[in-house]
């Protein structure tokens, strides 16, 4: 009974979190054929880049300060401590964020030259320096918002800011044709006044504080996620940067925009389930009797559900950028399956490590962030300059897999629980032989092409479904969520019609 609940309430919140992110994926793929005709693959080269340094930075700068301020809040024994922890959090990643944004500015032209290759670009290391700071105020407001699990507001608020970002977006590349720049124009309005905004709500809620005692134990324990985090966007983002090294802005496009679709399904379903898990469920289930039970059953459901989708998108891909890029971008469908295979080792970290966070062993983690990050390094300085932009999908998924295996290795004696390997081993290997099986079955036809890719995408929910992957529990338990889910939609389509 339990383990219902708190699937119910996993289910729950991830579903409304996974709406706003499903707002924005849609939207950028809906907008895919309009942003890959008005921007150049170097330009969709210099915004990755910018990303991935915006990636980095923004990382350094929280100072693990987003899972200490959910282990403090959650741990507080009043109100008023809870308002401290968020309170202080807040104004220390203000005034840390400023000074960096500052001193950056000062080597904004080494920046350029080192990251794009020329001064003349100095303008959007200028624009992602200041969309850095934003990003960081912005990411404290959310943190607040998933720990009081206040999903619905942060529903409103995603929507808005995707609205805004659309917008001028359009304006910026169709009517100024301002290319990449107009892409950080726009992420730069919408971000601002979400900021402002949020942080105007944060102040409201919890006053102006700073406790200089609770931010000594805040970064005690956070401070180990510095390293990690760094080693962490090695892992995920360098490879740009030496693409860009080693061939040109154009390949780190196509890569790019390869990488981008099962990345953006992995924020979907991963991000959308992490904003409730981390910020409070996974500390509720280390209250209960079963708890390490839980924390199996609930990892063999997530990567179920996790793996087919990614499994539905990687069948898919060659159709996928068929419709929703421009024709020389098509290539980039080899990228989007490779990664989607990484991602589906990747993944299951976020399950593995549980015992960091529980035990407060959060100095155990840097260790399998960087030795994954400098495997991803060797690999891609050897293979990149051989190879291309596929030796890079291929490095990265192989250092998906080493990073998972090494965090299994550090945790299962830290924290045993009992993961059901096999049968999530069963489900990923039937589904590597089916994406194998069709494509060696490639069909020139587009129109036949898709209806093949139709047909296989079918067979592994079904198997999951109709075969003997689900207890008989476990099925009654999904017809019965089905149920709820279609009376709940019922409703709304009577009131609607009522009207």
């Amino acid at each position: 009974m339990m383990l219902r609940k708190t699937v119910k309430e996993l289910g729950n919140h991830s579903f409304i979190y996974l709406l706003g992110s499903t707002a924005s994926a849609f939207a950028s793929i809906l907008l895919l054929p309009v942003y890959t005709r008005f921007l150049s693959k170097a330009d969709y080269g210099i915004l990755e880049i910018i990303d991935s340094a915006r990636y980095l930075l923004v990382h350094i700068l929280l100072v693990g300060f987003m899972p200490a301020m959910t282990k403090f809040y959650k741990e507080a024994d009043s109100e008023n401590t809870q308002k401290d922890v968020i309170s202080t959090s807040l104004w220390c990643i203000f005034c840390s964020a400023l000074i960096w944004a500052i001193c950056l500015y000062w080597f904004d032209k080494p920046s350029a030259r080192a990251l794009l290759g020329g001064v003349e670009f100095v303008a959007y290391i200028d624009l992602g320096i200041t969309l850095l700071f934003i990003q960081v105020v912005l990411t404290t407001g959310n943190n607040y918002l998933y720990i009081r699990k206040k999903s619905t507001l942060f529903l409103a608020i995603s929507l808005s800011r995707l609205g805004m970002n659309i917008a001028v977006n359009l304006y910026c590349l169709m009517v100024l044709r301002l290319g990449a720049k107009g892409m950080l124009y726009g992420e730069l309005f919408s971000t601002g006044i979400i900021g402002i905004l949020l942080v105007a709500y944060l102040m409201k809620q919890n006053g102006v504080h700073f406790r200089v005692k609770l931010l000594g134990r805040m970064l005690k324990f956070g401070l180990p996620f510095v390293p990690n985090m760094l080693s962490a966007v090695l892992m995920h983002r360098v490879d740009r940067y030496l693409l860009q090294k080693f061939t040109s802005l154009s390949a780190v496009g196509i890569y790019g925009l390869g990488y981008r679709f099962p990345f953006m399904l992995n924020s979907l379903l991963l991000d959308s389930f992490g904003r409730i898990w981390y910020s409070s469920v996974m500390y509720e289930v280390a209250k209960q009797k079963n708890s390490r039970e839980t924390y199996a059953k609930v990892t063999t459901y997530f990567m179920t559900i996790y793996m087919i989708c990614q499994y539905i998108l990687i069948v898919m891909a060659p159709t996928v950028m068929r419709l929703f890029a421009a024709p020389e971008y098509f290539a980039a469908w080899v990228v989007v399956q490779i990664i989607g295979l990484g991602l589906c080792f990747y993944s299951i970290y976020t399950f593995l490590v549980i015992g960091a966070y529980i035990k407060s062993k959060t100095w155990y983690l840097p260790i399998s962030y960087l030795l994954s990050a400098c495997i991803n390094i060797v690999l891609n300085w050897y293979f990149l300059p051989r190879y291309g932009y596929v030796a890079a999908a291929w490095n990265t998924a192989i250092t998906y897999f080493v990073f998972s295996f090494l965090n299994f290795l550090i945790f299962r004696k830290q924290y045993p629980i009992p993961f059901e390997f096999r049968r999530l081993g069963f489900l990923f290997g039937t589904g590597i032989i089916l994406v194998v099986c069709g494509n060696a079955l490639y069909l020139q036809n587009n129109v036949l092409e898709f209806i093949k890719e139709c047909v296989f995408s079918a067979i592994l929910p079904l198997i999951v479904l109709f075969g003997p992957y689900l207890d008989q529990d476990e099925k009654e338990g999904l017809r019965e969520g089905l149920h709820t889910v279609l009376s709940k939609l019922d409703g709304v389509y009577v009131r609607i019609k009522s009207r």
